[in-house]
């Protein structure tokens, strides 16, 4: 070689992260966001499938044979709490603060409040109710993420609990993910 190219030598596998050690994987934020949201909404749908059928027995048992159709407005609100309450179980077991479950809870309950008025002055259907009330429940939500992009787009929401507050957290997340 010359003395102006310097002489390039091929590295190994092992320098370039192969070897025995995991390479952990940084993803950017939107990533995490994207999969909170998709988290959310599926554990809204798994809390109306799951909770849907004990208000049915509890309302049977209470006399009322089919409740979605004699009680709309209160069945409105069931419906609410029951994709609200996993969400919110959630939440709390990834450390999000408590204003942030509240405002998620709001974007849950705040249609199916704002629906009723029109249903009871009798200008909107039970159906036209409960359609309104759970289509715009997930852009709401999504609002309410928007928000607070920086706490939904987090990797993790319990590492500084974990690590201590003072502590890095991030570093202590690269070792525990190349399991050092």
């Amino acid at each position: 070689m010359t003395p102006y190219m310097p002489e390039f030598r091929p590295r190994s596998a092992d320098s370039l992260g192969g070897g025995d050690h995991a390479v952990p994987k940084f993803r950017p934020r939107y990533f995490y966001f994207a999969k909170h949201f998709a988290v959310m909404v599926g554990l809204m749908y798994a809390g109306m499938f799951v909770l849907a059928p004990l208000y049915e027995v509890v309302a049977a048992l209470a006399g009322v044979g089919d409740p979605w159709g004699r009680l709309p407005v209160l069945s409105n609100i069931v419906m609410a709490l029951n994709m609200s309450i996993p969400m919110v179980l959630y939440m709390r077991r990834q450390r999000h603060t408590r204003r942030a479950i509240g405002e998620m809870s709001a974007a849950m309950l705040l249609p199916a409040a704002l629906t009723m008025g029109p249903y009871l002055l009798g200008t909107m259907t039970a159906g036209t109710m409960m359609f309104l009330s759970h289509a715009t429940m997930i852009p709401l939500m999504a609002v309410a993420m928007i928000l607070r992009f920086r706490e939904y787009a987090r990797y993790s929401h319990d590492r500084r609990a974990r690590c201590g507050e003072g502590s890095n957290w991030r570093k202590h997340n690269i070792r525990e993910l190349r399991g050092k």
